[in-house]
């Protein structure tokens, strides 16, 4: 599949919004992935009131489940100062509240002069092939995610997604692109021999700038598990380095997914 062929997650409907079916996540049936809902979120605010702003920031919390269908997303600035603007998201379903997300956007500043340590490993990105979705282990190279039982081993995990989209007919933004693709952080860092064991109820990103492109990576960074409670974290980066961190937190669900959980 070339990246042209890469499907927008939902349309806009009646002041709200469609899902498609490029939206459907894996957990269980008729209901939404993470990635959609976080880019759909992602792209309203930023859209609404971050022109101009850097994205630095952005926490989703998703406490039930979204089916597909119909969806009213709410918004609310919160603050909006000379340094900082702060402003938040909900979808809503049924008059319920189900998923809720917060951006913090910064004004750009002007560059230090001194230096500080930074860990001087990038993750590295494929050829340039055209996939929209590849993923790689260890020192191994990208591999289409067509065939996810590849990757169910004990090695580190990395991504690359290329052309991802949220809105029918409309430009995706790249922080809405990234939040997207931070949602696979439970992906890169949970598959294990035994498939993807745990599901995340959260997940933040925190971006020192934008994607330069429509092409991101996520990587690895680490794996915490106690009692089926888990946390972890990733660098996010694309051809221009890393300039990203991903985190999220989940619990083991005792039913392993094989693979991604979005188009």
């Amino acid at each position: 599949m070339t990246r042209q062929d890469v499907s927008p997650q939902f349309t806009r409907s009646g002041g709200g919004f469609d899902s498609l079916p490029a939206a459907e996540g894996r957990w269980a049936p008729g209901t939404l992935s993470g990635p959609a809902i976080t880019g759909l979120l992602a792209q309203v605010l930023d859209t609404e009131f971050g022109a101009g702003l850097v994205g630095a920031r952005w926490h989703c919390d998703m406490f039930r489940m979204v089916r597909s269908g119909h969806l009213e997303v709410r918004t609310r600035l919160v603050r909006s100062g000379r340094r900082i603007r702060v402003a938040e998201a909900e979808i809503v379903q049924e008059d319920k509240t189900v998923v809720r997300a917060t951006v913090t956007f910064y004004h750009p500043a002007p560059q230090p002069d001194g230096a500080v340590w930074s860990d001087p490993h990038v993750p590295a990105p494929p050829p340039d092939d055209g996939l929209r979705l590849a993923m790689a282990s260890g020192n191994g190279d990208y591999i289409s995610a067509e065939t996810p039982a590849v990757w169910a081993n004990a090695e580190r995990k990395r991504i690359w997604t290329a052309g991802w989209r949220v809105l029918d007919g409309e430009e995706t933004t790249p922080f809405a692109r990234a939040a997207m693709v931070s949602d696979c952080t439970n992906l890169v860092t949970g598959m294990g021999t035994g498939g993807v064991e745990t599901i995340n109820g959260d997940v933040s990103m925190a971006l020192a700038r934008a994607p330069i492109s429509d092409e991101i990576g996520l990587e690895a960074d680490q794996f915490v598990i106690v009692d089926g409670v888990s946390i972890s974290s990733a660098s996010m980066f694309d051809r221009g380095g890393r300039f990203g961190v991903c985190t999220v937190t989940g619990i083991a669900t005792g039913s392993a997914v094989h693979g991604p959980t979005s188009s």
